[in-house]
């Protein structure tokens, strides 16, 4: 079935050439693009420019996929069936970010969600939301073992603290740029981005779900809880997104 989507999400996979890919259909429905092989980053480009990306309207030829809770917004598409169809205005954006949006980090799990952090897999819930009247406290950026490490601390409406990593792929190509090739260190950088989040009259924060995994140690897989996007007005990447900071 042929659908077009709002852009919402675009995340680093594990693996480096691989994105998670989600986005807002006609009727407010949260859609995930999935297919054999993983989306693949060559699908962001369309004849050689970036086009699947947030804000961006996209076509795709959907086909029903097997659905495993609390990913239940996943949908099979054909590579070769993405259409772009232009950028929304910031009204229409932010209206796509309302539209999905709970006061809450509770209500968007449905009170599934354990030690602030994760899902057991089979939940009945929703894998992805955003999070609207969030107050963004701090960016922390560090190094381990050469690579670098993001994480968004923040707190929703209840006034319940969060502290999660981010897979946001523009945030995540920006602080590898400004840490990585620009030679900056990141506290300097983490303050920088902290304050311009600070400094927006509004901030939306993208919440998802990862697919199950047993962390060392445990015997139980979960599914952890990761900042998929991270959005403001006035927007703080000013319309970038991650291919303007590959150079």
């Amino acid at each position: 079935m042929r659908q077009t989507i709002v852009i919402t999400d675009l995340t680093q996979m594990p693996v480096g050439n691989q994105v998670c890919v989600v986005g807002i259909g006609e009727r407010g429905e949260c859609l995930r693009p999935v297919c054999d092989g993983g989306f693949l980053k060559k699908y962001l480009y369309i004849n050689n420019k970036i086009s699947v990306r947030p804000r961006a309207r996209i076509g795709f030829d959907f086909s029903p996929a097997k659905i495993e809770p609390p990913h239940i917004e996943d949908k099979k598409f054909d590579p070769n069936s993405i259409v772009s169809y232009g950028i929304c205005s910031t009204t229409e954006w932010e209206y796509i970010l309302k539209s999905s949006s709970y006061a809450s980090v509770k209500d968007i799990y449905d009170g599934f969600l354990q030690d602030s952090s994760w899902v057991r897999p089979g939940s009945q819930t929703r894998s992805i939301a955003t999070l609207s009247t969030a107050t963004a406290l701090n960016i922390q950026l560090s190094e381990w073992e050469g690579r670098l490490r993001y994480n968004l601390s923040f707190k929703d409406s209840e006034g319940i603290m969060f502290d999660r990593p981010v897979s946001d792929l523009t945030f995540r190509e920006l602080c590898y740029k400004r840490v990585k090739r620009d030679g900056n260190p990141c506290l300097t950088v983490s303050t920088e981005l902290t304050d311009l989040l600070k400094r927006a009259d509004r901030a939306y924060i993208r919440l998802g779900l990862a697919r199950p995994w047993i962390q060392p140690g445990s015997s139980e897989a979960k599914c952890y809880l990761q900042v998929t996007g991270i959005y403001t007005l006035p927007d703080y990447l000013e319309g970038r997104t991650f291919a303007d900071f590959l150079a």
